[in-house]
């Protein structure tokens, strides 16, 4: 079985999205042993959006049901996807089209993934988070073929947060 880690790794200097904290580390003595202390925005890297993040009164991070991020997956090149599997990692994505998150929801697509630092527009937010689809950001995807992968995606888990750091994973076999 081969896996694939599609996360960015958090580090100094990482690109953010403008306007969104740096990610900063600093190890800290701790006896005889180290802690570190992080601080960064929860859209920093790889990154799964919660329906709060546009919609207010919306659930958080923390209630993205897990059942919907282990799944099948297709990985597609942008924008083109076959809705065989409940979900899509665009390769060279670029900022979606409304049509095509529309497209996405009529096809019963329950989690979308790009290579970019967004999806979209709040437009296009609005109309995937509203049909529960859930979207994650800033995937790694260069050396993963196109082709149906089991995708496993954990996002840390923040109470209320309106998005948090992910480790997103591709199985070359599927699990029944």
């Amino acid at each position: 079985m081969k896996i694939y880690d599609v996360s960015a790794p958090l580090c100094e200097r990482m690109p953010v999205y403008p306007g969104d904290p740096e990610f900063h580390r600093e190890e800290l003595p701790a006896g005889d042993a180290v802690i570190s202390k992080l601080s960064f925005g929860t859209h920093t890297g790889t990154h799964i959006d919660a329906p709060s993040h546009y919609i207010d009164g919306a659930s958080g991070i923390d209630d993205v049901p897990l059942a919907q991020l282990i799944c099948r997956v297709e990985v597609t090149e942008y924008p083109d996807f076959s809705g065989d599997v409940p979900a899509v990692f665009f390769k060279h994505a670029e900022a979606f089209s409304l049509p095509l998150a529309e497209s996405l929801c009529r096809a019963g697509i329950t989690v979308v993934g790009c290579d970019t630092d967004s999806v979209g527009d709040t437009d296009v937010h609005l109309t995937l988070l509203k049909n529960n689809t859930v979207i994650i950001e800033n995937l790694c995807l260069e050396s993963v073929p196109c082709g149906v992968y089991q995708m496993i995606a954990l996002p840390l888990k923040i109470a209320d947060a309106d998005a948090a750091p992910a480790r997103v994973v591709l199985l070359d076999t599927l699990i029944e």
